[in-house]
């Protein structure tokens, strides 16, 4: 199964997350993700960081930026 490619950068940490989605819904100003196959950068510098099989979290809408690949 192919899954949409993104980015997510969450400006409050300062880290942009790249990878597939396997899930995304948006509910009461609240974003929950989960990426597969995923690159953690740092925002402000843009270095490579580490590689996680699956990442999930849920942060406010304000602070983060979601942008196709």
């Amino acid at each position: 199964m192919l899954y949409q490619k993104i980015y997510v950068t969450d400006t409050e940490r300062n880290l942009t997350f790249f990878g597939s989605v396997k899930s995304m819904d948006e509910n009461h100003g609240m974003i929950t993700i989960c990426l597969l196959d995923v690159a953690v950068y740092e925002y402000s510098s843009s270095n490579y960081l580490y590689h996680e099989a699956e990442v999930s979290f849920s942060r406010p809408k304000s602070l983060l930026f979601v942008e196709e690949a």
